[in-house]
C-alpha cells in the first residue's frame, strides 16, 4: 500500500543532539519495511520545506517509495548521517570539508536561494540599507522609525548565517561583533527557532532565507536590501548580494532510490517546484 512521511517542519520539537538523532534513526533501521523503497533524509533547516514539496511530488510518480523527511538537525547532522548510512540524503548549506569527503561523503548543489534580512508580516517595513543594518547591529540606533524597539534575532557565534551576515561588508563585520558581545541578545539555534522568533517576537528582524519563508509559509517579509529585491533573478545576475548555496549529500553507498530522486531534482518538473519555492537552479 503507498505510504510517506512527510513531516512539517514546524509541528515537530527540536532535537538539538545528534547523536540521540542517529541512534533513533539507527531503531528506525531494524523495524519492519512500510513501503517497498525507503528514502531518509534530513539536515540543514533551510532545506527541508523544499524537500517536503519535491518528496510528494516524486512519491506521487513512485508510490513505492516511503519518503521520511526529518526535523532540522544542521548541515553538520545531515552529513553526519548521510556518512553512517542512517540518511539516504543529508542536506547542508555548506560545502563539504576535506575530512567529510574522505569519509566517502560527495555533496551535489541543488540550488541557491536569496539570504535574507526579515520581519513580521504585520510590520510597516518593506526595506532597509546596509547603513541600517550596520546601525542595528552596533546598537547605534536602537529604535525603528515608528518607535518600535529593534529587536535582533542572533544565530550563533560561529554559525554559517553569522559568518554570511558579516560578509555584507567591513563595517557590517565589526558591527555584527559588537552585537555578539552585547547582553540580552535574542539567540536561535537552527533556522526554524530563527524564523519563529522573528515571527514572534516585537519589532524583531533577523535572517532567514527566501525558500524557508515560500515553502513552510511563514508570515514574514523578506525586505529589500539597498532597494534590492532578494528573488532568484538578483542572485543569478549579483544584484543581490547575499545567497545559501545548497547541498544534498551523500555517503559511501547511494540506492537506487537515491539516484531516481537526485534525477527527478534536476529534471524540467523539479527544477521548477525549486524555481518556484524560492530556488535558482543553474
Amino acid at each position: 500500500m503507498p505510504a510517506s512521511a512527510l513531516f512539517p517542519v514546524r509541528r515537530h520539537p527540536v532535537r538539538r543532539n545528534v547523536t540521540a538523532w542517529l541512534a533513533a534513526l539507527g531503531l528506525l533501521a531494524v523495524l519492519p519495511a512500510q513501503a517497498a523503497e525507503e528514502l531518509r533524509i534530513g539536515g540543514t533547516g533551510a532545506s527541508l520545506g523544499a524537500m517536503q514539496r519535491l518528496g510528494r511530488a516524486f512519491i506521487a510518480a513512485r508510490p513505492d517509495v516511503h519518503v521520511t523527511v526529518l526535523p532540522s538537525m544542521g548541515s553538520g547532522g545531515g552529513i553526519k548521517a548521510a556518512i553512517a548510512g542512517q540518511l539516504q540524503i543529508g542536506l547542508s548549506a555548506r560545502p563539504l570539508s576535506s575530512a567529510e569527503t574522505a569519509a566517502g561523503a560527495t555533496a551535489t548543489e541543488y540550488g541557491r536561494t536569496p539570504f535574507v534580512f526579515a520581519t513580521a508580516l504585520r510590520r510597516p517595513i518593506t526595506g532597509v540599507t546596509s547603513a541600517q543594518l550596520v546601525d542595528f547591529y552596533a546598537g547605534q540606533v536602537e529604535q525603528w522609525p515608528d518607535g518600535t524597539r529593534v529587536r535582533l534575532v542572533m544565530r550563533p557565534v560561529g554559525d554559517a548565517d553569522s559568518e554570511l551576515v558579516k560578509t555584507l561588508s567591513p563595517a557590517m563585520a565589526q558591527a555584527k561583533g559588537l552585537a555578539e558581545q552585547r547582553k540580552g541578545m535574542a539567540f536561535a539555534v537552527t533556522d526554524q527557532e530563527a524564523a519563529d522568533s522573528i515571527e514572534k517576537i516585537p519589532g524583531a528582524i533577523g535572517t532567514t532565507t527566501l525558500a524557508q519563508i515560500l515553502t513552510e509559509q511563514r508570515p514574514l517579509r523578506a525586505l529589500t536590501l539597498d532597494g534590492i529585491v532578494p528573488d532568484i533573478r538578483s542572485i543569478a545576475d549579483g544584484r543581490y548580494p547575499l545567497h545559501k548555496v545548497l547541498y544534498l549529500v551523500t555517503g559511501p553507498q547511494v540506492t537506487p532510490v537515491t539516484e531516481a530522486f537526485i534525477g527527478f531534482l534536476r529534471s524540467p518538473a523539479g527544477r521548477d517546484i525549486l524555481r518556484q519555492t524560492g530556488h535558482w537552479v543553474r
